[in-house]
Protein backbone atom coordinates (compact mmCIF):
# COMPACT_ATOMS: atom_id res chain seq x y z
CA UNK A 1 0.00 0.00 0.00
CA UNK A 2 2.82 2.36 0.69
CA UNK A 3 4.52 1.92 -2.71
CA UNK A 4 1.14 2.10 -4.62
CA UNK A 5 0.86 5.83 -2.45
CA UNK A 6 4.32 6.66 -3.49
CA UNK A 7 3.70 5.89 -6.89
CA UNK A 8 0.22 8.05 -6.96
CA UNK A 9 2.24 10.67 -5.57
CA UNK A 10 4.83 11.22 -7.81
CA UNK A 11 2.34 10.74 -10.62
CA UNK A 12 0.18 13.73 -9.24
CA UNK A 13 3.59 15.85 -9.19
CA UNK A 14 4.62 15.37 -12.98
CA UNK A 15 1.12 16.28 -13.68
CA UNK A 16 1.57 19.64 -11.66
CA UNK A 17 5.13 19.98 -13.26
CA UNK A 18 3.68 19.82 -16.41
CA UNK A 19 0.62 22.20 -15.88
CA UNK A 20 3.23 24.62 -14.48
CA UNK A 21 5.65 24.14 -17.78
CA UNK A 22 2.69 24.49 -20.13
CA UNK A 23 1.82 28.06 -17.93
CA UNK A 24 5.14 29.36 -18.24
CA UNK A 25 5.41 28.31 -22.02
CA UNK A 26 2.08 30.14 -22.44
CA UNK A 27 3.04 33.24 -20.62
CA UNK A 28 6.31 32.95 -23.01
CA UNK A 29 4.11 33.40 -26.17
CA UNK A 30 5.66 30.03 -27.43
CA UNK A 31 8.96 31.10 -27.00
CA UNK A 32 12.16 30.32 -24.82
CA UNK A 33 13.62 33.84 -24.50
CA UNK A 34 13.72 34.60 -21.01
CA UNK A 35 14.39 38.03 -21.80
CA UNK A 36 11.56 39.06 -24.29
CA UNK A 37 8.46 36.86 -23.72
CA UNK A 38 6.21 38.46 -26.55
CA UNK A 39 8.58 37.43 -29.00
CA UNK A 40 6.63 35.42 -30.98
CA UNK A 41 3.58 38.26 -30.94
CA UNK A 42 6.05 40.54 -31.62
CA UNK A 43 6.66 38.96 -35.07
CA UNK A 44 3.43 37.59 -36.21
CA UNK A 45 3.87 34.00 -35.26
CA UNK A 46 1.12 32.11 -33.96
CA UNK A 47 1.64 30.44 -30.54
CA UNK A 48 0.03 26.94 -31.33
CA UNK A 49 -0.33 25.36 -34.63
CA UNK A 50 -3.59 23.81 -35.88
CA UNK A 51 -4.87 22.08 -39.37
CA UNK A 52 -6.26 25.51 -40.62
CA UNK A 53 -2.24 26.77 -40.15
CA UNK A 54 -0.64 24.20 -42.17
CA UNK A 55 -3.08 23.80 -44.51
CA UNK A 56 -3.33 27.85 -45.09
CA UNK A 57 0.40 27.77 -45.74
CA UNK A 58 -0.02 24.92 -48.34
CA UNK A 59 -2.53 26.73 -50.36
CA UNK A 60 -1.63 30.41 -50.34
CA UNK A 61 2.37 29.88 -49.74
CA UNK A 62 4.49 29.39 -52.79
CA UNK A 63 7.59 27.56 -50.86
CA UNK A 64 5.46 25.95 -48.77
CA UNK A 65 3.62 24.49 -51.70
CA UNK A 66 6.35 23.61 -53.44
CA UNK A 67 7.64 21.57 -50.59
CA UNK A 68 5.12 19.49 -50.38
CA UNK A 69 4.92 18.95 -54.00
CA UNK A 70 8.30 18.20 -54.70
CA UNK A 71 8.27 15.17 -51.74
CA UNK A 72 5.24 13.76 -52.59
CA UNK A 73 6.25 13.69 -56.58
CA UNK A 74 9.91 12.78 -56.01
CA UNK A 75 8.72 9.76 -53.57
CA UNK A 76 5.70 8.65 -55.76
CA UNK A 77 7.96 9.52 -59.14
CA UNK A 78 6.73 5.89 -59.85
CA UNK A 79 5.26 2.90 -57.84
CA UNK A 80 6.45 -0.06 -56.86
CA UNK A 81 5.57 -3.70 -56.93
CA UNK A 82 5.14 -5.76 -54.20
CA UNK A 83 6.40 -9.76 -53.63
CA UNK A 84 4.90 -12.32 -51.06
CA UNK A 85 8.20 -13.68 -49.45
CA UNK A 86 11.39 -11.67 -47.67
CA UNK A 87 13.25 -10.78 -50.86
CA UNK A 88 12.45 -9.06 -54.29
CA UNK A 89 12.08 -11.49 -56.57
CA UNK A 90 12.35 -10.41 -60.58
CA UNK A 91 9.49 -9.35 -62.88
CA UNK A 92 9.14 -12.65 -64.92
CA UNK A 93 9.17 -14.57 -61.76
CA UNK A 94 6.24 -12.90 -60.21
CA UNK A 95 3.98 -15.51 -58.77
CA UNK A 96 -0.01 -15.64 -59.15
CA UNK A 97 -0.38 -13.98 -55.52
CA UNK A 98 2.52 -11.15 -56.90
CA UNK A 99 0.56 -10.52 -59.81
CA UNK A 100 -3.11 -10.39 -58.29
CA UNK A 101 -2.05 -8.14 -55.63
CA UNK A 102 0.04 -5.39 -58.00
CA UNK A 103 -3.54 -5.75 -60.45
CA UNK A 104 -5.62 -4.57 -57.98
CA UNK A 105 -2.84 -2.12 -55.89
CA UNK A 106 -3.01 -0.55 -59.94
CA UNK A 107 -7.24 0.98 -58.71
CA UNK A 108 -5.17 2.25 -55.49
CA UNK A 109 -1.92 4.23 -56.11
CA UNK A 110 -3.30 7.59 -57.04
CA UNK A 111 -5.48 7.85 -53.99
CA UNK A 112 -2.62 6.25 -51.79
CA UNK A 113 -0.45 9.09 -53.08
CA UNK A 114 -3.10 11.68 -51.95
CA UNK A 115 -3.76 10.36 -48.52
CA UNK A 116 0.65 11.12 -48.26
CA UNK A 117 -0.13 14.40 -49.85
CA UNK A 118 -3.04 15.48 -46.92
CA UNK A 119 -0.28 13.48 -44.52
CA UNK A 120 2.83 15.97 -45.29
CA UNK A 121 0.00 18.90 -44.63
CA UNK A 122 -1.54 17.54 -41.54
CA UNK A 123 -0.12 15.64 -39.20
CA UNK A 124 -1.98 12.91 -40.22
CA UNK A 125 -4.16 11.57 -42.72
CA UNK A 126 -6.75 8.66 -43.68
CA UNK A 127 -7.72 6.26 -46.26
CA UNK A 128 -11.04 5.13 -45.86
CA UNK A 129 -11.95 2.06 -47.66
CA UNK A 130 -15.48 1.74 -48.94
CA UNK A 131 -17.07 -1.72 -49.10
CA UNK A 132 -19.87 -3.70 -50.90
CA UNK A 133 -21.09 -5.20 -47.81
CA UNK A 134 -24.08 -4.06 -47.27
CA UNK A 135 -23.10 -2.75 -43.81
CA UNK A 136 -23.27 0.67 -42.41
CA UNK A 137 -19.88 2.14 -42.42
CA UNK A 138 -20.18 2.35 -38.15
CA UNK A 139 -20.34 -1.62 -38.08
CA UNK A 140 -17.17 -4.26 -38.79
CA UNK A 141 -17.07 -5.18 -42.13
CA UNK A 142 -18.60 -8.34 -43.20
CA UNK A 143 -15.89 -10.49 -43.90
CA UNK A 144 -18.40 -13.21 -44.87
CA UNK A 145 -19.23 -11.26 -47.83
CA UNK A 146 -16.21 -10.01 -48.37
CA UNK A 147 -14.78 -13.41 -49.00
CA UNK A 148 -17.36 -14.30 -51.69
CA UNK A 149 -16.84 -11.37 -53.54
CA UNK A 150 -12.97 -10.73 -52.87
CA UNK A 151 -11.32 -7.91 -55.10
CA UNK A 152 -14.77 -6.79 -56.59
CA UNK A 153 -15.71 -5.90 -52.77
CA UNK A 154 -13.27 -3.19 -52.94
CA UNK A 155 -15.62 0.05 -54.22
CA UNK A 156 -12.95 2.63 -54.04
CA UNK A 157 -10.10 3.73 -51.39
CA UNK A 158 -10.97 7.82 -49.93
CA UNK A 159 -8.44 9.53 -49.33
CA UNK A 160 -9.19 12.35 -46.27
CA UNK A 161 -7.66 15.04 -44.59
CA UNK A 162 -6.58 15.29 -40.82
CA UNK A 163 -9.64 17.87 -40.72
CA UNK A 164 -12.08 15.59 -42.02
CA UNK A 165 -11.29 12.67 -39.72
CA UNK A 166 -12.07 13.14 -35.98
CA UNK A 167 -11.37 10.23 -33.30
CA UNK A 168 -15.00 9.84 -31.25
CA UNK A 169 -14.07 7.26 -29.08
CA UNK A 170 -10.75 5.24 -27.73
CA UNK A 171 -10.87 1.11 -26.59
CA UNK A 172 -11.11 1.25 -22.51
CA UNK A 173 -10.84 -2.41 -21.94
CA UNK A 174 -7.00 -2.86 -20.66
CA UNK A 175 -7.41 -6.69 -21.20
CA UNK A 176 -8.06 -5.69 -25.26
CA UNK A 177 -4.91 -5.96 -27.55
CA UNK A 178 -6.66 -2.92 -28.89
CA UNK A 179 -6.16 -0.90 -25.63
CA UNK A 180 -5.89 3.09 -26.27
CA UNK A 181 -6.64 2.90 -29.82
CA UNK A 182 -9.74 4.49 -31.58
CA UNK A 183 -12.88 2.96 -31.69
CA UNK A 184 -14.76 4.73 -33.95
CA UNK A 185 -14.28 7.55 -36.04
CA UNK A 186 -16.49 10.91 -36.93
CA UNK A 187 -15.92 11.77 -40.56
CA UNK A 188 -17.23 15.01 -42.12
CA UNK A 189 -17.94 14.43 -45.85
CA UNK A 190 -17.33 17.66 -47.12
CA UNK A 191 -14.37 18.61 -48.64
CA UNK A 192 -11.98 20.91 -46.47
CA UNK A 193 -12.11 23.92 -49.06
CA UNK A 194 -15.83 23.88 -48.52
CA UNK A 195 -15.48 23.32 -44.43
CA UNK A 196 -13.85 26.93 -44.72
CA UNK A 197 -16.02 28.57 -46.06
CA UNK A 198 -18.63 27.43 -43.45
CA UNK A 199 -21.22 25.02 -45.60
CA UNK A 200 -22.35 22.46 -43.72
CA UNK A 201 -21.62 18.39 -44.29
CA UNK A 202 -22.72 15.31 -43.17
CA UNK A 203 -20.72 13.26 -40.42
CA UNK A 204 -20.92 9.85 -40.99
CA UNK A 205 -19.37 7.55 -37.60
CA UNK A 206 -16.97 5.18 -39.19
CA UNK A 207 -15.46 1.74 -37.65
CA UNK A 208 -12.00 1.18 -37.54
CA UNK A 209 -12.01 -1.65 -39.72
CA UNK A 210 -12.69 0.46 -42.62
CA UNK A 211 -9.87 3.55 -42.20
CA UNK A 212 -6.44 3.55 -42.51
CA UNK A 213 -4.04 6.35 -40.66
CA UNK A 214 -1.07 7.72 -42.51
CA UNK A 215 0.81 9.57 -39.22
CA UNK A 216 4.51 10.45 -40.16
CA UNK A 217 6.64 10.50 -37.08
CA UNK A 218 3.98 8.74 -34.93
CA UNK A 219 6.25 6.63 -33.15
CA UNK A 220 3.59 5.69 -30.59
CA UNK A 221 0.87 5.10 -33.10
CA UNK A 222 -1.36 8.07 -31.66
CA UNK A 223 -3.26 10.66 -34.24
CA UNK A 224 -2.02 13.70 -32.82
CA UNK A 225 1.31 12.65 -32.46
CA UNK A 226 1.93 13.21 -36.07
CA UNK A 227 4.31 16.11 -37.39
CA UNK A 228 3.78 17.95 -40.00
CA UNK A 229 5.99 18.76 -42.90
CA UNK A 230 5.43 22.65 -42.56
CA UNK A 231 5.48 22.38 -39.02
CA UNK A 232 9.38 23.26 -38.06
CA UNK A 233 9.86 25.65 -40.55
CA UNK A 234 6.17 27.31 -40.40
CA UNK A 235 7.88 30.57 -38.58
CA UNK A 236 10.38 30.87 -41.51
CA UNK A 237 7.06 30.73 -44.09
CA UNK A 238 6.21 33.33 -42.54
CA UNK A 239 9.65 35.47 -42.85
CA UNK A 240 9.46 35.03 -46.19
CA UNK A 241 5.72 36.13 -46.81
CA UNK A 242 6.83 39.29 -44.87
CA UNK A 243 10.01 40.06 -46.84
CA UNK A 244 8.50 39.33 -50.37
CA UNK A 245 5.25 41.19 -49.50
CA UNK A 246 6.99 43.72 -47.89
CA UNK A 247 9.07 44.26 -50.84
CA UNK A 248 5.99 44.07 -53.18
CA UNK A 249 4.24 46.52 -51.02
CA UNK A 250 7.16 48.89 -51.37
CA UNK A 251 7.56 48.62 -55.52
CA UNK A 252 4.03 49.24 -55.35
CA UNK A 253 3.90 52.62 -53.43
CA UNK A 254 6.35 53.74 -55.26
CA UNK A 255 4.80 53.35 -58.22
CA UNK A 256 1.40 54.81 -57.29
CA UNK A 257 2.72 58.05 -57.22
CA UNK A 258 1.74 59.25 -53.70
CA UNK A 259 1.77 63.27 -54.15
CA UNK A 260 3.19 65.77 -52.36
CA UNK A 261 1.99 69.21 -52.39
CA UNK A 262 4.11 72.07 -50.91
CA UNK A 263 2.32 75.56 -50.48
CA UNK A 264 4.03 79.15 -49.52
CA UNK A 265 2.78 81.28 -47.77
CA UNK A 266 1.50 83.68 -50.41
CA UNK A 267 -0.85 80.87 -51.72
CA UNK A 268 -4.83 82.02 -51.41
CA UNK A 269 -6.86 78.75 -50.77
CA UNK A 270 -9.91 80.40 -51.99
CA UNK A 271 -8.43 80.94 -55.41
CA UNK A 272 -7.14 77.85 -55.62
CA UNK A 273 -10.66 76.40 -54.08
CA UNK A 274 -12.11 77.84 -57.30
CA UNK A 275 -9.88 76.78 -59.82
CA UNK A 276 -10.70 73.38 -59.07
CA UNK A 277 -14.30 74.20 -59.42
CA UNK A 278 -14.98 73.41 -55.05
CA UNK A 279 -15.75 75.03 -51.73
CA UNK A 280 -13.19 76.28 -49.71
CA UNK A 281 -14.31 73.95 -47.40
CA UNK A 282 -13.75 70.89 -49.80
CA UNK A 283 -10.19 72.33 -51.45
CA UNK A 284 -9.07 68.38 -49.78
CA UNK A 285 -11.36 66.33 -51.34
CA UNK A 286 -10.77 68.38 -54.53
CA UNK A 287 -6.68 67.86 -54.41
CA UNK A 288 -7.31 64.18 -53.81
CA UNK A 289 -10.01 63.71 -56.86
CA UNK A 290 -6.36 65.72 -59.22
CA UNK A 291 -4.19 63.05 -57.39
CA UNK A 292 -6.32 59.85 -58.07
CA UNK A 293 -7.11 61.28 -61.60
CA UNK A 294 -3.24 61.88 -62.06
CA UNK A 295 -2.58 58.15 -61.11
CA UNK A 296 -5.62 56.59 -63.12
CA UNK A 297 -4.00 58.11 -66.40
CA UNK A 298 -0.74 59.37 -67.91
CA UNK A 299 -2.16 62.98 -69.53
CA UNK A 300 -4.16 64.90 -66.34
CA UNK A 301 -2.57 67.98 -65.04
CA UNK A 302 -2.18 69.43 -61.29
CA UNK A 303 -3.40 72.52 -60.82
CA UNK A 304 -1.02 74.66 -58.40
CA UNK A 305 -0.36 78.29 -56.59
CA UNK A 306 2.18 79.17 -55.39
CA UNK A 307 3.46 75.80 -54.36
CA UNK A 308 5.16 72.21 -55.94
CA UNK A 309 4.50 69.23 -55.83
CA UNK A 310 6.55 66.01 -55.08
CA UNK A 311 6.37 62.42 -55.28
CA UNK A 312 6.82 60.86 -51.71
CA UNK A 313 8.69 57.76 -52.49
CA UNK A 314 11.67 55.19 -50.75
CA UNK A 315 14.32 53.28 -51.78
CA UNK A 316 13.45 49.80 -51.45
CA UNK A 317 16.18 47.15 -49.41
CA UNK A 318 17.02 44.49 -51.94
CA UNK A 319 15.32 41.71 -50.36
CA UNK A 320 17.10 38.89 -51.69
CA UNK A 321 19.60 38.44 -49.00
CA UNK A 322 16.81 38.55 -46.38
CA UNK A 323 14.31 36.34 -48.42
CA UNK A 324 17.53 33.94 -48.89
CA UNK A 325 17.91 33.35 -44.96
CA UNK A 326 14.47 32.52 -44.28
CA UNK A 327 14.48 30.21 -47.42
CA UNK A 328 17.70 28.38 -46.20
CA UNK A 329 15.96 27.73 -42.56
CA UNK A 330 13.42 26.64 -43.80
CA UNK A 331 14.69 24.07 -46.24
CA UNK A 332 16.71 22.53 -43.32
CA UNK A 333 13.51 21.71 -41.48
CA UNK A 334 12.49 19.93 -44.65
CA UNK A 335 14.46 18.48 -45.30
CA UNK A 336 15.35 19.37 -49.46
CA UNK A 337 17.96 20.78 -51.22
CA UNK A 338 17.60 25.00 -52.07
CA UNK A 339 18.62 24.25 -55.66
CA UNK A 340 16.02 21.41 -55.71
CA UNK A 341 12.98 23.50 -54.07
CA UNK A 342 13.11 26.53 -56.07
CA UNK A 343 15.13 25.09 -59.48
CA UNK A 344 18.20 27.22 -59.40
CA UNK A 345 21.12 25.60 -60.07
CA UNK A 346 24.82 27.54 -59.34
CA UNK A 347 27.78 25.41 -60.00
CA UNK A 348 27.59 21.69 -61.48
CA UNK A 349 29.36 20.00 -58.50
CA UNK A 350 27.07 21.15 -56.08
CA UNK A 351 24.04 20.62 -57.95
CA UNK A 352 25.28 17.25 -58.20
CA UNK A 353 25.92 16.63 -55.01
CA UNK A 354 22.05 18.06 -54.08
CA UNK A 355 20.41 15.54 -56.44
CA UNK A 356 22.28 12.53 -54.91
CA UNK A 357 21.48 14.07 -51.46
CA UNK A 358 17.84 14.84 -52.45
CA UNK A 359 17.90 11.11 -53.63
CA UNK A 360 18.61 9.65 -50.50
CA UNK A 361 16.29 11.62 -48.72
CA UNK A 362 13.60 10.20 -51.41
CA UNK A 363 14.79 6.28 -50.93
CA UNK A 364 15.26 7.03 -47.29
CA UNK A 365 11.45 7.44 -47.16
CA UNK A 366 10.39 5.19 -49.37
CA UNK A 367 11.65 2.11 -47.59
CA UNK A 368 11.03 3.15 -44.17
CA UNK A 369 7.59 5.06 -44.00
CA UNK A 370 6.00 4.59 -47.23
CA UNK A 371 6.63 0.79 -47.30
CA UNK A 372 5.00 0.98 -43.63
CA UNK A 373 1.60 2.35 -45.47
CA UNK A 374 1.94 -0.19 -48.22
CA UNK A 375 2.43 -2.87 -45.85
CA UNK A 376 -0.14 -1.84 -44.06
CA UNK A 377 -3.31 -1.61 -47.11
CA UNK A 378 -2.00 -5.20 -48.24
CA UNK A 379 -2.33 -6.60 -44.57
CA UNK A 380 -5.34 -4.89 -44.05
CA UNK A 381 -6.49 -5.54 -47.49
CA UNK A 382 -5.98 -9.79 -46.67
CA UNK A 383 -7.45 -9.10 -43.26
CA UNK A 384 -10.45 -8.23 -44.86
CA UNK A 385 -10.46 -11.17 -47.36
CA UNK A 386 -10.29 -8.67 -50.93
CA UNK A 387 -7.19 -11.02 -51.29
CA UNK A 388 -5.35 -14.47 -49.80
CA UNK A 389 -2.96 -13.59 -47.27
CA UNK A 390 0.59 -14.05 -48.79
CA UNK A 391 2.83 -16.50 -47.91
CA UNK A 392 4.01 -16.92 -44.18
CA UNK A 393 2.00 -13.39 -44.26
CA UNK A 394 5.02 -11.91 -45.62
CA UNK A 395 5.42 -9.57 -47.97
CA UNK A 396 8.30 -7.33 -49.67
CA UNK A 397 7.53 -3.64 -51.28
CA UNK A 398 10.24 -3.40 -53.85
CA UNK A 399 10.95 0.24 -55.49
CA UNK A 400 13.32 1.43 -58.13
CA UNK A 401 16.57 2.64 -56.62
CA UNK A 402 16.85 6.61 -57.04
CA UNK A 403 20.68 6.21 -56.67
CA UNK A 404 21.28 3.61 -59.44
CA UNK A 405 23.90 5.54 -62.02
CA UNK A 406 22.34 7.16 -65.22
CA UNK A 407 23.19 6.01 -68.89
CA UNK A 408 26.38 8.35 -68.96
CA UNK A 409 27.32 7.17 -65.66
CA UNK A 410 27.13 3.15 -66.87
CA UNK A 411 29.31 4.20 -70.28
CA UNK A 412 31.84 6.28 -67.90
CA UNK A 413 32.29 2.90 -66.00
CA UNK A 414 32.74 0.25 -68.53
CA UNK A 415 34.89 2.97 -70.53
CA UNK A 416 37.12 2.76 -67.29
CA UNK A 417 37.05 -1.03 -66.69
CA UNK A 418 37.94 -1.87 -70.28
CA UNK A 419 40.99 0.90 -69.75
CA UNK A 420 42.42 -1.03 -66.49
CA UNK A 421 41.81 -4.25 -68.95
CA UNK A 422 44.74 -2.71 -72.07
CA UNK A 423 46.44 -1.82 -69.18
CA UNK A 424 47.08 -4.82 -66.92
CA UNK A 425 47.24 -7.11 -70.54
CA UNK A 426 49.84 -4.98 -71.36
CA UNK A 427 51.72 -5.02 -68.28
CA UNK A 428 51.39 -8.99 -67.20
CA UNK A 429 50.49 -10.27 -70.66
CA UNK A 430 46.73 -11.14 -69.16
CA UNK A 431 43.84 -8.60 -68.49
CA UNK A 432 42.77 -8.58 -64.75
CA UNK A 433 38.73 -7.72 -66.10
CA UNK A 434 36.79 -10.04 -67.79
CA UNK A 435 34.58 -8.56 -70.66
CA UNK A 436 31.51 -9.76 -68.25
CA UNK A 437 32.62 -7.57 -65.63
CA UNK A 438 32.34 -4.86 -68.04
CA UNK A 439 29.32 -5.34 -69.24
CA UNK A 440 27.71 -5.69 -65.67
CA UNK A 441 28.87 -2.62 -65.28
CA UNK A 442 26.78 -0.69 -68.02
CA UNK A 443 24.28 -3.37 -66.58
CA UNK A 444 24.46 -5.45 -69.49
CA UNK A 445 23.34 -9.11 -69.55
CA UNK A 446 26.56 -11.55 -69.29
CA UNK A 447 27.04 -13.77 -71.98
CA UNK A 448 27.72 -17.94 -71.50
CA UNK A 449 30.11 -18.08 -73.83
CA UNK A 450 32.10 -15.68 -72.44
CA UNK A 451 32.88 -17.58 -68.60
CA UNK A 452 35.22 -19.69 -69.80
CA UNK A 453 37.05 -16.75 -70.97
CA UNK A 454 40.49 -17.50 -68.19
CA UNK A 455 41.39 -20.95 -67.38
CA UNK A 456 40.42 -22.75 -64.02
CA UNK A 457 44.46 -22.08 -63.10
CA UNK A 458 43.55 -18.11 -63.64
CA UNK A 459 47.80 -18.02 -64.60
CA UNK A 460 47.39 -18.26 -68.50
CA UNK A 461 45.00 -17.12 -71.06
CA UNK A 462 43.38 -20.41 -73.03
CA UNK A 463 45.36 -20.77 -75.51
CA UNK A 464 44.30 -20.58 -79.80
CA UNK A 465 44.33 -23.62 -81.58
CA UNK A 466 44.15 -21.54 -84.28
CA UNK A 467 46.85 -19.36 -84.15
CA UNK A 468 49.20 -21.97 -82.65
CA UNK A 469 48.41 -25.48 -83.30
CA UNK A 470 52.17 -26.68 -82.09
CA UNK A 471 51.06 -25.74 -78.99
CA UNK A 472 47.90 -27.70 -78.78
CA UNK A 473 49.92 -30.77 -80.01
CA UNK A 474 52.28 -30.82 -77.14
CA UNK A 475 49.35 -29.88 -74.97
CA UNK A 476 47.65 -33.11 -76.57
CA UNK A 477 50.98 -34.85 -76.35
CA UNK A 478 51.58 -34.48 -72.70
CA UNK A 479 47.85 -35.65 -71.85
CA UNK A 480 48.38 -38.48 -73.30
CA UNK A 481 51.53 -39.24 -71.65
CA UNK A 482 50.23 -38.33 -68.37
CA UNK A 483 47.33 -40.46 -69.00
Amino acid sequence: MTESKTNQQFAVNASVDRDRMRYVNALFNGTSNTKRKRLYQEFGYPQELCFDDYYRAYCRNAIAGAAVTRVVDGCWEDYPEVYEGDQTKDATKQTAWDKRVNKLLKRCWKQIKGADKRNLVGRYSALLIQVKDNKSWSEPVDKAMVGRLQERALVRLIPVWEAQLDPLSYEEDQSSDNYGAVSMFSFTEIPVQQQRSGQPGRIINVHPDRVIILAEGSDDGRLDSGESLLGKGFNKLADLEKVSGGAAEGFLKNASRQLNFNFSAKTSFAQLARALGVSEAQLSEGMDDQVRRLNDSTDSAVIMQEGDTSVLSVAVADPEPTWRTALNEFCATVPIPVKVLVGMQTGERASTEDAKDWAKTRMSRRNGFLTDVITEVVTRFWMLGFIPPAKSEEITVGWSDLLAPSQAEKIANMDKLADVAVKSTNAFGRSAITENEIRAAGELQALPELDDEVKPDGNKPKPDPLADPESEAEESGNTTVES
